[in-house]
């Protein structure tokens, strides 16, 4: 869909003829610095009402945000034990910003959350492997979502979920929050502005991912359905290992199957290719503006990998411990001769971390979540981006700063389409799912975006769905 394309009204939401949802939400609700609703004043005191689908660390997040805009019905979780913690973590944010307290129901099945006449949309913080399914089904009951990254797990699931989006004009945010920052921002206009001359190679460290010992077969926690978690993902046993925790993101949970650790796990995510690429190679690809298809076909060459277990055709030999890439470096090689590296580090050779880093034939920048930093930054000074090359990137850059709940918020109100739309998103994360199937199979592939297959290849294109298991088919 382009990006001014406007959308049939959600008619329930606006129909609806409800009190405003807490103090904050009126014409303006001011987060930091940003304005989090449409200046459209005949629905901008409507009220809204929302389910969040998923509460884990990211999914709890998701919660609270979506509060400063909408009242929460329901929280949703398979386990018992994130329900409640989300609820408490609801109660504490009202609290804090002096709001009245929310009511949401807590439920274990996200399908007793979408045949729910009085909620507008849904957010989805659940595992990578679930997105797709419950975002489908989420729209065709007429919910609009709001569905964290990275949103699929194969490249099919991306085709199927723009089929739906299309055929029910719902308005789907994925949360890709890195388009919500001038940083990055900044760092798009420059590279579109020519500001490094010819565009010559983008690199983008991702990070490793953490490695494990043989894991034990344990009993799920109580209140936690294993199997409901699993969901369209293979039958697999529990495991969990009860070591102590070492530091980093989601180190409050043992490490295992589940929880935070899924994205080390080929069954239910990506690894670092897919976690941070989905931020990372979402905006070099943006920048690039390889933002269709028709870009060519691109080659992918695995200069680097390592895995920590054996792989066999593809597959994981061992299924007792984490699987995903510690350790990597694909070069894609676009039509144009530009190359986009993915790594898992670029200390050894650029003197850089996690980020990007821009390279043309006339200098290079660099940018992460803290800086924006060379040559061709230090010269805005004296020679500023035009304002309205902001624009010409996304309508929403117009305004400046903001946030990526008010962004979605804003065009759930004008049936706008969000800043980070469904079409890019798979466009850009079909980069890093093409890659990670190279890594795979340990050899140089092509693709073709124009017909979305690997060129001369069975064997890679058999990778580009996965069979859901019986019962978890997408509904409907």
């Amino acid at each position: 869909m382009s990006d001014d394309k406007k959308l049939p009204l959600n008619r329930r939401a606006f129909l609806q003829e409800a009190a405003a949802v807490s103090v904050g939400t009126a014409a303006t609700i001011q987060a930091g610095s940003s304005t989090c609703l449409a200046a459209d004043s005949q629905f901008a005191k409507r009220s809204l009402a929302y389910a969040s689908i998923g509460t884990g660390i990211r999914g709890k997040g998701l919660v609270k945000d979506a509060s400063n805009f909408a009242s929460c019905k329901a929280i949703c979780d398979v386990d018992e034990a994130h329900r409640l913690e989300a609820e408490q973590s609801l109660a504490e944010h009202c609290k804090s910003k002096e709001r009245p307290p929310m009511t949401p129901e807590l439920l274990s099945d996200y399908r007793q959350v979408l045949s729910r006449e009085d909620i507008d949309f849904v957010t989805i913080g659940t595992p990578d492997h679930w997105h797709t399914k419950i975002a489908i089904e989420a729209m065709k009951a007429g919910k609009d979502v709001y569905c964290e990254k990275p949103l699929t797990l194969t490249i099919e699931e991306g085709q199927q979920i723009l089929k739906t989006l299309e055929a029910t004009n719902r308005v789907f945010q994925v949360g890709t929050q890195q388009r919500s920052s001038r940083l990055f921002q900044k760092a798009v206009a420059l590279q579109r502005a020519g500001r490094v001359g010819k565009a010559k190679r983008v690199t983008c460290a991702l990070g490793g991912a953490p490695s494990s010992g043989p894991l034990p077969t344990c009993e799920p926690p109580v209140g936690f359905d294993w199997n409901q978690w699993l969901g369209p993902a293979p039958p697999a046993t529990y495991r969990q290992d009860n070591s102590p925790k070492s530091g980093g993101y989601g180190s409050q949970f043992p490490r295992g199957r589940g929880h935070a650790h899924f994205r080390w796990w080929y069954e239910y995510s990506g690894g670092k290719l897919t976690d941070w690429g989905a931020h990372h190679v979402d905006i070099a690809m943006w920048a690039l503006d390889k933002s269709d298809g028709g870009i060519g076909r691109f080659t992918l060459d695995p200069l680097l990998i390592e895995h920590p277990v054996d792989f066999a055709e593809g597959m994981p030999v061992q299924d007792d411990r984490f699987n995903t890439a510690t350790r990597f470096h694909v070069r894609v090689t676009f039509s144009d001769g530009v190359e986009l590296d993915l790594r898992h580090h670029a200390n050894e050779d650029l003197g850089f971390g996690n980020g990007i880093m821009f390279q043309g034939d006339k200098g290079r920048f660099f940018v992460n979540r803290e800086k924006l930093t060379g040559k061709p930054v230090e010269e805005l000074e004296s020679n500023p981006l035009p304002a309205e090359l902001f624009a010409s990137i996304h309508p929403a850059l117009a305004k400046g700063n903001f946030w990526q709940m008010s962004n979605f918020i804003d065009c759930v109100r004008t049936r706008e389409t969000p800043i980070s739309d469904v079409a890019s998103h798979h466009r850009h994360l079909t980069v890093c799912h093409a890659a990670n199937i190279a890594l795979r199979l340990d050899r140089k592939l092509v693709y073709d975006p124009a017909v979305e297959r690997f060129v001369d290849d069975d064997q890679a294109n058999s990778f580009l769905r996965r069979e859901p298991r019986q019962g978890f088919e997408i509904l409907g």
